[in-house]
């Protein structure tokens, strides 16, 4: 067996756990080859020479953000991956029962024993990101978002160098962020394979960010009907595949990493003014720790494998925690390829 490692070295516990997993490396008498990621070339080349040496199994040091960038490739190769959870978030690891780097090295050590270990297929999902400079094909697996929960992202990367890194920056661009302004947008999603669910989607809002007159709020994710297309004022659009994007407490109730569909979610803010936005966010995180937040009348839940949101002006887009810049248009559409990773259980 040949091991190919990928290490993002951004946080110093990444090289602390890659000594340790050299030495049950060498202890099992196994062939590696390691390569490191850099800002310019953020895995896709290394990750395609460590496949043309012949690894049997890519070992990624890293999160989020290291795993999106080279999963194209690893899934066309159809070669498995381990994943020891270094970065900040580390959302699909938590999601997949991988929750620290001492677990994961056990599983490497599991693997190199008896390499007939569970794993599970997650879809590699594809972005189409519509910038001023032109198209922009991106892909993805946990979280893909336009408006006000990338903003969080982008306000992250402005604390000064040194803090813009870790929980803390998350937690800083989060606070900014739940006061962002709502963004006109226009929701268009085809009819995907399941059962329609109670009605027809998103309810149409009026240019004060309120609910149109008629308009229902929906307690179950819904199907849109074939090209169904609502004109919204929103905080944010997200299309998901995890339950808990943004930590412990659960925000996507259907959504799974290894489901064919996505779990979508459009907040439409009713207020604007800071303290009454205080307020709404409060009702919203009180419906989410008793897990019913599709309660509460902002937050506006369905499922399906394609969506557009077209916007009338540009906003920033996070694909998995990385911040893409602004678009006009984000298409987004469920994988039909998938990445191999080597689970627990």
């Amino acid at each position: 067996m040949k091991v190919g490692i990928l290490i993002n070295p951004k946080h110093g516990h990444t090289m602390r756990a890659y000594s340790e997993l050299v030495e049950i490396i060498r202890r099992s008498h196994t062939r590696y080859r390691s390569a490191t990621t850099t800002k310019q070339w953020p895995g896709v080349e290394q990750v395609s020479k460590l496949l043309d040496w012949g690894a049997d199994l890519i070992v990624i040091l890293g999160g989020d953000g290291t795993l999106r960038v080279s999963a194209p490739v690893l899934a066309s190769a159809n070669v498995p991956v381990l994943i020891i959870p270094t970065g900040t978030a580390n959302v699909l690891s938590r999601h997949l029962g991988i929750r620290s780097t001492r677990q994961a090295l056990q599983l490497v050590q599991k693997y190199l024993d008896s390499p007939f270990a569970p794993r599970c297929e997650v879809p590699v999902n594809v972005a189409d990101c519509f910038t001023e400079a032109g198209p922009r094909r991106e892909h993805f697996l946990s979280l893909a978002g336009i408006g006000g929960d990338a903003r969080a992202v982008s306000g992250r990367t402005r604390l000064p160098t040194g803090l813009g890194w870790g929980i803390l920056g998350y937690a800083y661009g989060a606070g900014r962020a739940l006061f962002a302004p709502l963004i006109s947008a226009h929701l268009t999603t085809p009819q995907s394979s399941g059962p329609p669910r109670q009605s027809s989607g998103p309810p149409r809002q009026s240019p004060g960010g309120h609910a149109a007159p008629g308009a229902e709020s929906d307690s179950q994710p819904n199907e849109l009907p074939l090209e169904t297309t609502t004109a919204n004022y929103v905080w944010s659009v997200m299309a998901s595949k995890t339950a808990r994007p943004a930590g412990p407490i659960p925000v996507f109730d259907r959504a799974r990493p290894t489901a064919a569909k996505f779990e979508l979610l459009a907040v439409e803010l009713s207020t604007t003014k800071p303290g009454d936005r205080l307020g709404e966010w409060a009702l919203i995180g009180w419906s989410c720790v008793n897990r019913r937040p599709a309660a509460h009348a902002a937050m506006h839940y369905w499922q399906g494998t394609e969506a557009s949101i077209t916007l009338d002006d540009p906003a920033p887009v996070q694909l998995d925690g990385d911040l893409i810049g602004d678009c006009r248009r984000l298409d987004l559409r469920a994988g039909t390829t998938s990445l191999t990773i080597i689970t627990a259980n």
